[in-house]
C-alpha cells in the first residue's frame, strides 16, 4: 500500500477512481449542504417565530428551546443518511478495487493539499495530523 503514497501523492489509477467516487457523490454532498444552510435559519426562524406570535411568557421559551432543539436534530438526520451512502458506495463499488475506503482516501488527499497550501505551523501540524489519521484509518501508517 505504501507504493499508493509516493511522497504524499497518491497513484495515478487511485488518484482517478478518487475522482470518478467524487463526482458520483456529488449529489450527496449537495444535500449536506442543504442541511448545513438549514440548520442556522432554522435556529433564527425558531427563535423569532414564536416571539412574533405570542408576547412573552415561559412556555415562549420553552417553545424556542423546543424550536432549536428540533431543528438541530432534523438537520443531523440528512447528515447521517449521507455519510450511510458514500460508505455504502465505496464498500460495495470502491474498496473491492482500491483496497481502502474512498471516503478516507477522499479526506486524506483534502488534508495533504491544505498541507501543502499551508501558511502557518499551527497549520500545517493540524493538516498533518489528521493527514496521519485518514493513513492509519486506511492501514497505511
Amino acid at each position: 500500500m505504501e507504493s499508493l503514497v509516493i511522497e504524499n501523492k497518491l497513484d495515478g489509477k487511485l488518484e482517478e477512481l478518487l475522482n470518478q467516487f467524487e463526482r458520483e457523490v456529488e449529489p450527496y454532498d449537495k444535500l449536506s449542504w442543504l442541511s448545513m444552510f438549514a440548520t442556522p435559519a432554522g435556529v433564527v426562524t425558531s427563535i423569532f417565530v414564536p416571539l412574533m406570535l405570542s408576547h412573552f411568557s415561559e412556555s415562549v421559551v420553552y417553545w424556542i428551546v423546543g424550536g432549536i432543539l428540533a431543528t438541530v436534530g432534523l438537520a443531523k438526520l440528512p447528515l447521517f443518511y449521507v455519510d450511510h451512502k458514500k460508505h455504502e458506495i465505496s464498500k460495495t463499488k470502491y474498496k473491492p478495487i482500491a483496497g481502502v475506503c474512498m471516503c478516507d482516501l477522499s479526506q486524506f488527499r483534502s488534508h495533504m493539499t491544505k498541507l501543502e497550501k499551508a501558511r502557518t505551523t499551527g497549520e500545517r501540524i493540524r493538516h498533518t495530523k489528521l493527514a496521519n489519521y485518514y493513513k492509519c484509518q486506511m492501514g497505511w501508517g
